[in-house]
């Protein structure tokens, strides 16, 4: 995938995801991220403080808050490694967003848990990999 198909797929998620979230703020930061709004070398510090909020629902036992989160975080990493930085996170970020976003969908009892991306969709191959 390239970077700006990267990313329109990591804001069709979040877009979806927004209307069920309590807390949206950092969710909104990363929309205006992968619209190319936000640098995305920020997406690091983002990580940072998205992390610190994973540690508190997790703490909390909020696995609603939790799922959240740890989908955030793996879009901060994503948009982070596409800024090319000196240090970036692992390169198997990416592979998680789809997966992790699923888990969140779960979490939410949504009616169609594979109705957060269009990458998912009744004719996609992949559609069952993450069951």
């Amino acid at each position: 995938m390239r970077h700006y198909e990267t990313s329109d797929a990591i804001r069709e998620m979040i877009a979806y995801f927004l209307p069920y979230c309590d807390d949206k703020i950092t969710l909104q930061i990363l929309l205006r991220m992968s619209e190319c709004l936000e640098p995305w070398d920020e997406a690091g510090m983002l990580y940072e403080r998205i992390r610190k909020k994973t540690v508190s629902a997790s703490k909390q036992n909020d696995p609603r808050a939790t799922a959240q989160y740890k989908f955030e975080e793996i879009c901060a990493k994503t948009l982070y490694n596409m800024s090319k930085p000196d240090s970036p996170f692992s390169d198997d970020v990416p592979f998680w967003v789809i997966p992790l976003g699923f888990r969140f969908a779960c979490e939410l009892e949504l009616p169609d848990p594979y109705g957060f991306t269009s990458h998912l969709d009744d004719d996609s191959d992949q559609r069952f990999r993450f069951m």
